[in-house]
């Protein structure tokens, strides 16, 4: 899913680095990010890979559960996940994204967003329609725990939140994955997009020295 055609390009030379017995290539599968004005969240002794989606994307919907499951295999690693916000739009969809991280609702319940807003045309930021796709999810998420996570002031706060974070990395594709707050990987297909992850999360571990 694309915003606008432009894809971000790096003007920088073109380097090739050799992570985890893949080669990716500055310019092609990722760039350098410099002069981010608002810095993603870390944890001191890990990589933080943080992916912009959309549940309005379906590369993104077959990514997840490949990142999911890479992410349980990997040491050292924490996995954000942003809903892009672009122009005031996705806002209700960023706030279902805050409540299924605050609530560790994971893969199975995204999931479900991410069919019933793609192929079964609901629009979820309505919340005659939210509630509805709760009750019919109900084996997945108890909808009351859900609807008072979704109102708190701390959610309604993350739709600005995520806005600002998708301007500061003008991200215009998703899904895009940034790695340790200075690497972002370019458009692929999810294999090649996991092993560019994969690779990057080595580099960053052996520039950080992370074990």
């Amino acid at each position: 899913m694309k915003k606008y055609i432009l894809m971000l390009i790096s003007a920088a030379t073109i380097n090739s680095v050799f992570a985890a017995d893949i080669a990716i290539t500055q310019g092609k599968d990722y760039t350098v990010i410099s002069n981010a004005s608002k810095p993603l969240p870390s944890k001191k002794g890990s990589v933080n890979v943080t992916e912009f989606y959309s549940f309005a994307c379906i590369h993104c919907a077959l990514l997840e559960p490949k990142l999911d499951a890479w992410y349980t295999k990997n040491k050292n690693v924490d996995l954000n996940r942003i809903q892009v916000v672009w122009d005031g739009h996705f806002t209700g969809y960023a706030k279902i994204n805050a409540t299924s991280e605050a609530l560790k609702l994971g893969t199975n319940f995204n999931q479900q967003v991410f069919n019933a807003t793609m192929n079964q045309r609901q629009n979820l930021e309505d919340p005659k329609q939210l509630q509805t796709f709760l009750a019919a999810n109900k084996k997945l998420v108890d909808s009351k725990k859900f609807m008072n996570t979704y109102n708190s002031f701390a959610v309604s706060t993350k739709p600005q939140e995520y806005a600002q974070y998708t301007q500061a990395y003008n991200i215009t594709g998703t899904p895009t994955v940034i790695v340790g707050g200075k690497y972002m990987t370019m458009p692929a297909q999810p294999d090649q997009l996991m092993n560019v992850i994969q690779a990057l999360v080595n580099k960053v571990k052996k520039e950080q020295k992370i074990k």
